[in-house]
């Protein structure tokens, strides 16, 4: 497990304390998070002119379903026009487990369905090709059909225009989990768009899986979806949120079509009435967190005191979380922060800032798992408490702001390089 962001080493292990002992018994054990998700590969089309979206039947800005024909007819026109092309390994929750494994140096193991025939040059060999070794296939179920397609359109004024072909993405049913990968995992996350169709066996997979970590007391993550999806099924996610879910992960959008709230600060309290952490990013605004401390535990902010729509919010974000169910007396506590260095010059892509955010404060849950059970003894965990987070939730909404800076700069929702090197502060 590699240290959850650029600091100081004496925060990991404090070797220079001898009352500190590192137990080898489960030092190699891999601390993988689990991930259940709609296998799509994205189709990215470049220059494409308005006109043709009418002639194909895509919306500006909105995304379609497509069946297999469609896209094959779309495909076909854009070969015909010349139109640049790029084939890429998407999936919300398989690049969230991507960009874990390559901020923790851990495994991490993907489920849902593919196409039992690969072949060279298709768009599910690109998917397999394009995912990194450390992100384990094995489980994936096998079935015939073809991979699920998702068209990205971009007009020559840069808007971006979606068509879905699900394909057999959808097919992998609640008999197709292994119960003990979910139960030994850090971390068990998916999103709605599995939920979105109840005909479709991944709806009642990604259930299941709730179901098995809930029990298991494995934190649940899950990941909204278009602000459109949230609306329809609004009453459908906050009864999934109360009943399973730990961390939430949004945009401001969809914080504002699930609670009404247009202010991401009032968004996240009204969600901690059904979750125990919440992380809303706000495109050029930055990016705000939410959660849960213990009273006993909470610790102020050395950073001046910020008021927006809740007086002082940030008075505890030097706090680590906890579920509330952990805490003996909750407080909740808030943190914001604008993007890191102003935002890219130049945004390269904004599809995968979200998923970038939140694998970085997964990282983090799972480093507090590890650091527990590797350094038992060690003052992190002195207080008798079950912490969520290794880290403050200032020090998380950093780690997760630096870390989708790096996509929102790059041309894939996946991390392809080191992230470089942050500000130092010690609010660990």
């Amino acid at each position: 497990m590699r240290f959850p962001g650029i600091r100081k080493a004496k925060y990991y292990f404090p070797v220079t304390e001898k009352k500190s002992t590192l137990l080898a018994t489960t030092a190699n054990k891999p601390w993988y998070i689990v991930g259940l998700d709609e296998i799509l590969v994205d189709l990215e089309i470049h220059g494409c002119p308005q006109e043709l979206l009418s002639e194909l039947g895509l919306v500006l800005g909105e995304s379609v379903q497509f069946s297999a024909d469609e896209i094959a007819r779309l495909f076909a026109r854009v070969k015909e026009l010349g139109l640049e092309v790029r084939f890429a390994a998407g999936g919300t929750i398989a690049n969230t487990l991507c960009n874990y494994t390559h901020l923790s140096g851990e495994p991490a193991i993907l489920l849902g369905a593919i196409p039992e025939i690969i072949r060279p040059g298709t768009p599910a060999f690109a998917y397999v090709a394009q995912t990194p070794k450390a992100v384990n296939l094995d489980y994936l179920v096998p079935i015939a059909g073809e991979v699920g397609i998702a068209v990205t359109c971009f007009t020559p004024d840069g808007e971006r225009s979606f068509a879905v072909a699900p394909g057999i993405s959808g097919n992998y049913s609640a008999d197709d989990i292994d119960p003990e990968v979910i139960r030994h995992a850090s971390v068990a996350a998916s999103s709605v768009y599995c939920l979105a169709n109840h005909d479709r066996p991944i709806a009642a997979a990604t259930l299941r899986m709730f179901e098995i970590a809930h029990e298991a007391g494995v934190p649940v993550a899950f990941g909204l979806g278009t602000s459109a999806l949230v609306r329809r099924m609004r009453d459908e996610i906050l009864d999934v949120l109360k009943k399973y879910v730990n961390i939430a992960a949004m945009n401001a959008k969809e914080a504002e079509a699930l609670t009404g709230y247009t202010d991401p600060l009032l968004a996240g309290n009204a969600l901690l009435d059904v979750v125990d952490a919440v992380l809303v990013t706000e495109g050029a605004k930055g990016l705000t967190m939410c959660g849960y401390t213990d009273d006993s535990v909470k610790r102020a902010t050395r950073d001046g005191l910020h008021s927006g729509a809740i007086e002082n919010y940030n008075q505890y974000e030097y706090s680590r979380l906890l579920l509330r169910k952990n805490c003996n007396n909750p407080i909740r506590i808030f943190t914001h922060i604008h993007p890191y260095l102003g935002g890219p010059q130049k945004l390269c892509n904004t599809s995968g800032a979200g998923d970038a955010a939140l694998a970085a404060f997964l990282h983090d849950v799972a480093a507090t798992r590890y650091h527990a059970e590797t350094v038992p003894d060690s003052k992190k965990h002195a207080q008798g408490l079950e912490f969520l987070t290794y880290s403050s939730l200032s020090r998380n909404a950093q780690y997760s702001n630096r870390v989708a800076y790096e996509v929102l700069r790059n041309n894939s929702p996946r991390l392809e390089a080191p992230i470089g090197n942050d500000k130092e502060n010690d609010n660990e």
